[in-house]
């Protein structure tokens, strides 16, 4: 499962260009989730580490342990 800080997230939208299925940019040029199936988990995560703010956490959803950040 992913999840965008708002408050971290400063628009520099690498989460957009790697998984654009999963997030879109809104107004304020905040990142939003769209769909939390629509791409690999692997794609989710790499989208996630490409943030500049570390501001999107991603979770194991069968476990509930927090992947990143570490």
């Amino acid at each position: 499962k992913v999840e965008v800080i708002r408050n971290k997230c400063i628009g520099a939208a690498s989460c957009v260009a790697i998984a654009p299925k999963v997030f879109q940019m809104d107004e304020e040029d905040i990142a939003i989730i769209i769909s939390q199936d629509d791409e690999t988990d692997d794609m989710k995560l790499l989208a996630a580490q490409s943030c500049p703010t570390a501001a999107i956490i991603v979770t194991d959803t069968e476990t509930g342990e927090q992947v990143w950040p570490r």
